[in-house]
């Protein structure tokens, strides 16, 4: 764990939620949550659609400031092959700035976007940090046989040919030490104990695979303010995911936490409460949950930890930055 002392503090970090599940067009702002500006266009774009998307998938631009250094880095890309790019024209970001690509976890709702976002990128050879699980094929089986294919989408040749694959299970620091993804998440609670319908094919066999171990997230240390964790799906348990970064980077501090904390469903609604007593124990600044995270989960740590909580929506760009 000792990898991730050398995360450096850095001046400012900008998230922006390129897709998530939710859209609010009349959501306002504060000083550190910036909304997209719906009245800048039409509400219908030039491709028949609405200004924004939303789906049940998942992307973030994190940008990061240290002294004269800057970078960005793209986090996931979405449940749709085209939805990221709808929302990153509309919004008027340029995805050829990013200097990596990283992979929360290999799901459809996390990976769909990749092949046609590398067919846009100029850039060659741009880093791909994954888990060695995350581009296996992957299945959930559901209580009355239905099979769900939530495999990553394969990659063309031409398409293979314009990432530098980084493929492991430790943590990796990405732009000159400025961001740190975590690599697979020890496992420490008692009542996060997985997803047991999931399934991942090694070889010729199906197994059951109820830890979704190539499970990962972004950590960022804001100057004087903490860590910010940017979550996918957050398989390995919300509290495992927190614990497991301040281990990594040895600093208690929580600032932010956001993204899909996967509290939504039968089989994870009951840890809904212990997760809350967990987090005010932790006492997180802000907390932006969305994604998989079900709104009862959202209800639920909105009424218990209001002052932290932002509501989540496509569009919102979070601004957080360093002591003066």
């Amino acid at each position: 764990m000792k990898k991730g002392n050398s995360l450096l503090e850095v001046d400012e970090v900008k998230i922006t939620i390129i897709m998530d599940n939710t859209i609010d067009a009349f959501l306002t702002g504060s000083e550190i949550v910036h909304r997209f500006n719906m009245s800048k266009g039409p509400l219908i774009a030039d491709d028949g659609f609405s200004t924004l998307l939303g789906e049940h998938g998942f992307s973030a631009m994190i940008q990061v400031k240290c002294g004269k250094k800057q970078a960005t880095v793209l986090l996931d890309t979405g449940m749709s092959p085209n939805g990221i790019l709808h929302n990153a024209a509309t919004m008027e970001i340029n995805l050829n700035v990013i200097q990596a690509i990283i992979l929360s976890h290999g799901h459809v709702d996390h990976t769909m976007g990749l092949p046609n976002l590398l067919d846009k990128l100029d850039s060659p050879q741009i880093p791909l940090i994954c888990h060695p699980d995350a581009l296996l094929d992957r299945k959930l089986i559901m209580p009355s046989g239905y099979e769900v294919n939530v495999s990553a989408p394969k990659l063309t040749t031409s398409q293979q040919m314009k990432i530098a694959m980084v493929n492991k299970t430790a943590p990796t620091l990405l732009v000159d030490n400025m961001v740190l993804v975590s690599g697979e998440i020890t496992r420490t609670t008692d009542f996060e104990t997985g997803f047991p319908i999931h399934y991942t094919k090694r070889g010729e066999r199906w197994e059951n695979d109820p830890l979704v171990r190539d499970d990962q997230c972004v950590i960022v240390n804001v100057r004087g303010k903490g860590l910010v964790i940017i979550t996918g799906c957050c398989h390995a348990g919300l509290i495992n995911t927190i614990n497991y970064a301040q281990a990594l980077t040895n600093c208690q501090q929580i600032y932010a936490v956001l993204g899909g904390f996967h509290l939504t469903g039968g089989i994870f609604e009951k840890i809904i409460p212990k997760t809350i007593d967990e987090l005010q124990k932790i006492l997180p600044t802000y907390l932006m949950p969305g994604h998989c995270t079900g709104a009862s989960a959202i209800n639920q740590i909105a009424h218990a930890m209001p002052k932290a909580f932002i509501p989540n929506n496509v569009g919102t760009t979070l601004v957080f930055q360093a002591e003066n």
